[in-house]
């Protein structure tokens, strides 16, 4: 089935690889003059007697810290004033905007639109290679001309250049709410099931138990979206292990002013959550000491997990292999079902002579990408949908796992089906 896949390779647009390596160009010359033309950066010029790099971590500490005298929010290990990602977006400086969007564009340029530009064959296709066994979690990795599985998520500029062939479709699937269906049937947790069985929107269910809503659960999203998106945070913070103080700074990130929750708050949610999900918190605490005690742990498809950082005697270390042993059983487990379903999908299609008319070209965790014939798409969707809904021994009975539709003239261009 990696074969397949690897033959057919994703289509691409070659004109809009050419159109997309000059917009870059231009954009990243633009800001880089925006950068050397600031004041700060030309006092950085002339109290240093130097050209200013914006790659140089020493020349952005230089110029926010000693020049801006912005405030150190974060440092490296080694004790220096970081300026990271998340800082530089944290500042709210125009400097900072601009030397992150140049970043940001070279990297798209030179990881992406150049890997493309170069490793696209003459039928106008891109293969990459797909390994089974390149990840620790279980889930596949891709190398070579391009790595599927680091197309940033965010960025529609790069999956617009997969297009599909004239009188054809692009077809995404998606596993909905993967982890948490199968964190819900590995833990057996009837309060988690419920919320599948009855058909409903997940994290509203969530939300409407945990704060005692006075409304029906598909009216949650629309009448207390705040609550929703707590209950998101909390549902997986929790599947992660996370702390009040994570789950709080999560929930705050996204909150509206006035509707900040604080850590003794989030510690109360975590233990309400807990008295609904008893059978989840079983399932976590038992892995934990399983780990703890062996440092490794067997997947529900048997894959061993070896985690000898669990016997570390930093405790920094041993918790967050532990936390990774606990996300590992979850998300090998909907990777697994979605390859598998991947394998049946390719037998069906060649069983059919279907192999010129529908193409999966990749496999994102637990996605798949497919091109396929406008007159197909029907039975195109069915398929798929039977293929991942095939009961593997972890499906909640007469409830499979929900499966979601995108449709679009190019990858970067979906639409729910």
């Amino acid at each position: 089935a990696m074969k397949r896949l690897e033959k057919n390779g994703g289509p691409i647009n070659i004109e809009q690889v050419t159109h997309l390596t000059e917009q870059y160009t231009i954009d990243m010359e633009e800001c880089h003059e925006e950068i050397m033309m600031s004041d700060a950066v030309q006092r950085f010029e002339r109290t240093q007697g130097k050209d200013f790099n914006p790659n140089s971590t020493y020349h952005l500490r230089e110029l926010f810290f000693n020049i801006l005298n912005m405030k150190v929010t974060k440092k490296t290990e080694t004790g220096a004033p970081s300026t990271d990602k998340e800082v530089l977006a944290n500042m709210g400086h125009p400097l900072a905007d601009a030397i992150l969007d140049l970043r940001e564009k070279s990297k798209l340029a030179g990881t992406y639109i150049s890997n493309i530009r170069k490793g696209v064959d003459k039928d106008g296709r891109l293969r990459s290679g797909f390994n089974i066994h390149g990840t620790t979690s279980g889930r596949l990795s891709s190398s070579g001309n391009l790595n599927y599985q680091n197309i940033p998520r965010d960025n529609k500029d790069i999956k617009k250049l997969f297009k599909a062939r004239p009188g054809y479709k692009i077809i995404q699937c998606d596993l909905g709410t993967a982890e948490v269906y199968y964190a819900a049937m590995l833990s057996g947790d009837q309060f988690l099931q419920k919320a599948f069985i009855d058909k409903l929107d997940f994290h509203s269910y969530v939300a409407k138990q945990m704060f005692n809503l006075e409304c029906d659960v598909d009216e949650v999203k629309k009448i207390y979206p705040a609550q929703r998106q707590y209950a998101k945070a909390i549902t997986f913070g929790i599947m992660y292990q996370a702390g009040p103080a994570k789950i709080a700074e999560t929930v705050n990130k996204d909150a509206k002013a006035g509707e900040e929750i604080s850590i003794p708050q989030s510690k109360q949610f975590i233990n309400k959550y807990f008295s609904e999900a008893k059978a989840l918190k079983k399932f976590i605490d038992g892995s934990n000491s399983q780990i703890e005690n062996h440092a490794f742990i067997y997947s529900f498809f048997g894959r061993k997990r070896r985690l000898p950082e669990a016997k570390s005697p930093n405790p920094g270390v041993s918790k967050h292999a532990i936390r990774s042993g606990v996300n590992f059983l979850v998300q090998s487990v909907a990777s697994d079902i979605n390859v598998l379903g991947v394998v049946d999908l390719i037998k069906w299609i060649e069983d059919n002579d279907y192999l010129e008319a529908i193409k999966p070209f990749t496999v994102v965790h637990d996605s798949i990408v497919s091109e396929v014939r406008e007159d197909l798409v029907d039975t195109y969707v069915e398929n798929a949908r039977r293929c991942i809904q095939t009961d593997r021994g972890l499906s909640i009975p007469n409830c499979p796992i929900k499966v979601d539709f995108e449709i679009g003239p190019s990858w970067g261009e979906l639409e729910d089906l």
